[in-house]
């Protein structure tokens, strides 16, 4: 593997090697440029000077070196200019090519969920799922059965006779809507022992109470 990296160096770093070279190579031309730039301002300082002197013909061969150095940052700073915007271009591509990738890689993660999370897929899902529950529902009414049927017991005539009841109670009307005022009666009212614990006075008392609602009924 070692080997292979070596012959076969992957081209991102290639390319950022790439840069850095040309980069470095930036450098140089400004570090050149700043080397031309100070001499073309000696050398017309000097042409200055041959003047002042009287020394035309030296004077002229100043303002030559002076103009050969601007040329010569000129032409540098033109190249420099080529390989910046051929850096800016490798470096915006590279860029663009991370981003690529990226959302290829986002692109094949919504497809893998895609595939979990298909409408047909769903719809089958909450079909399977509602069906599940009315079997449970189904088994659980088949458990829980009509008392009425269950035990064989027939509380027509009792209903009757309770409705009968009510009507005469209501001035001969029966509620159509529940009346949320009328609280159920608890069947376990709230006692001051705990649940199974009673002396044998008070077992006494509530035999001798059910047997005299049995003789009243």
């Amino acid at each position: 593997m070692a080997l292979k990296k070596k012959l076969f160096p992957r081209k991102g770093k290639e390319k950022d090697e790439l840069v850095i070279k040309a980069k470095s190579h930036i450098r140089k031309i400004a570090l050149t440029n700043k080397t031309y730039n100070k001499r073309a301002e000696i050398a017309r300082k000097n042409a200055k000077i041959a003047i002042k002197r009287g020394e035309r013909n030296r004077a002229k061969n100043y303002l030559i070196q002076h103009k050969q150095y601007q040329l010569k940052v000129d032409r540098q700073n033109n190249i420099r200019a080529k390989i910046e915007r051929q850096i800016e271009a490798i470096e915006e591509g590279q860029m663009i090519s991370m981003t690529g990738d990226l959302m290829g890689g986002i692109r094949d993660e919504l497809q893998t969920i895609a595939t979990t999370v298909a409408p047909e897929k769903i719809a089958e899902i909450a079909e399977d799922s509602e069906l599940y529950v009315s079997e449970i529902e189904e088994s659980a009414e088949i458990l829980a059965g009509d008392p009425e049927i269950d035990l064989a017991i027939d509380i027509t005539d009792e209903l009757n006779q309770l409705e009968t009841e009510m009507l005469l109670e209501q001035g001969g009307q029966m509620p159509e809507v529940p009346d949320d005022e009328l609280a159920y009666i608890s069947e376990f009212e709230e006692m001051e022992e705990e649940p199974g614990i009673k002396t044998k006075a008070k077992l006494e008392d509530e035999i001798d109470k059910l047997r005299k609602e049995l003789e009243g009924s």
